[in-house]
């Protein structure tokens, strides 16, 4: 049987490994301009990292889900904004993955 500790650091591996897997999928959203599915994805990111207690991630984050709700997104046009938000997002990302070793 597993100790509370146990469970919770399982469920946060989980999370991380998520992490990585939403940025790659991120990516490619961006590339698409699915700015729906961007959405949902980053929402479902920020849930994580608040519940872990990443308070870095779920700044930026935050700071990504606002540009993208005040933009007007379309698949025929890029918003600079909201690409340039989402770029800091994904690197902040990647640093985040070779901090915790699960690149």
């Amino acid at each position: 049987m597993f100790t509370h500790d146990e469970i919770q650091q399982r469920v946060q591996n989980r999370y991380i490994e998520r992490v990585g897997t939403r940025l790659k999928k991120m990516r490619k959203l961006l590339i698409d301009r699915d700015w729906a599915t961007i959405k949902l994805e980053v929402s479902q990111l920020l849930e994580g990292a608040q519940n872990f207690g990443f308070t870095e991630i779920a700044s930026e984050v935050t700071k990504a889900i606002d540009v993208l709700n005040k933009q007007h997104l379309t698949r025929t046009a890029m918003d600079q904004e909201a690409k340039q938000t989402l770029e800091v997002l994904f690197k902040r990302l990647d640093r985040f993955l070779v901090e915790e070793h699960r690149v």
